[in-house]
């Protein structure tokens, strides 16, 4: 495949990096000029759980001059969900018939926003729940994963039997991905886990794990799971498992575990005075629960915590 990665970050380069070594043709968008500069210069490194890695042959871009309609089979947006705005309408002219774009991101909101500029016969959307940190400039750390990579069609204009043929693609290159036919249920599903977790981590400055070890953190998360569930069963969203204390037992004993010593990439965002996704995660979860007349005090009040590291 052709396949053009944008927001080419920890994530994003980590898709890059592996389907590259599997033999497609990738090439990497960013505005980092220092990685692009030295995934350009000495390839990108990869370490961690799926192994080490030298992956070379990628194009490094900082900009998106120069790229032509059709050049790529599939485009992967990867950027922070409040950038998917910008990053959709930078690639629009790039796409023909055939191009199909993949939203995989963290938050509510990418695909509809994607859908709005491309429509959803190209749109694909993913639950991504595994973790990578970039050390320094070229390299990425992959750290943990807590279930496979679902990948699914909002439409059934979309072709699916593209997306089974992309999700093998990068089974085969050694990303974990499975197909679901209920990809706005996973969403939904790592929504949750994100916003239990996400702002505590980042607020508290501790691990996954460190939250699940206290009966006050543990007793907000499950306010905060309670909350997204019932925002999500007034807009009639197909939950699994389908009550919150079900999947509070879920988060617990399955999900956490294999994230324990996993920091939210919102800490660093704080940490580094860059903007977080908030607003694509509890924050979305407020204005959902205000258009369906849900109280989310809970979600509410962490929101308004994390505005405060906001940068003005």
């Amino acid at each position: 495949m052709r396949i053009l990665i944008v927001g080419a970050g920890s994530i994003g380069s980590s898709f890059g990096g592996f389907m590259a070594k599997a033999g497609h043709n990738v090439t990497l968008l960013d505005q980092h000029k220092a990685h692009m500069d030295a995934v350009a210069r000495h390839g990108l490194r990869i370490s961690g759980i799926w192994g080490d890695h030298l992956v070379g042959g990628m194009r490094a871009l900082t900009t998106a001059d120069g790229l032509k309609a059709g050049e790529f089979d599939l485009i992967v947006i990867s950027v922070k969900s409040y950038d998917t705005g910008a990053a959709v309408e930078s690639i629009n002219h790039l796409l023909d018939d055939n191009t199909l774009v993949l939203s995989y991101q963290n938050g509510l909101g990418n695909a509809e926003r994607i859908a709005e500029t491309i429509g959803w016969r190209r749109t694909i959307g993913a639950r991504v729940i595994y973790g990578v940190r970039m050390p320094e400039p070229g390299v990425i750390d992959i750290t943990v994963i807590a279930e496979p990579t679902a990948l699914g069609v909002y439409s059934p204009d979309t072709p699916a039997g593209r997306v089974r043929e992309i999700v093998a693609a990068m089974e085969k290159a050694g990303l974990p991905t499975v197909y679901t036919d209920a990809v706005a249920t996973k969403l939904w599903q790592k929504v949750t886990y994100n916003c239990a977790l996400n702002p505590l981590s980042a607020l508290l400055d501790v691990n996954y794990g460190r939250l699940a070890q206290s009966p006050h953190t543990l007793e907000i998360m499950r306010d905060i799971i309670f909350e997204v569930y019932a925002v999500g069963h007034a807009m009639n969203v197909p939950l699994q498992p389908p009550t919150p204390q079900a999947y509070f037992d879920l988060f617990l004993n399955v999900l956490i575990p294999p994230t324990a010593a996993h920091y939210a990439s919102m800490r660093e965002d704080v940490r580094q005075g860059r903007k977080t996704e908030i607003d694509a995660l509890n924050g979305a979860i407020c204005r959902y629960g205000q258009l369906h007349n849900v109280p989310t005090p809970i979600n509410l009040a962490l929101t308004r915590l994390m505005a405060f590291y906001e940068p003005h």
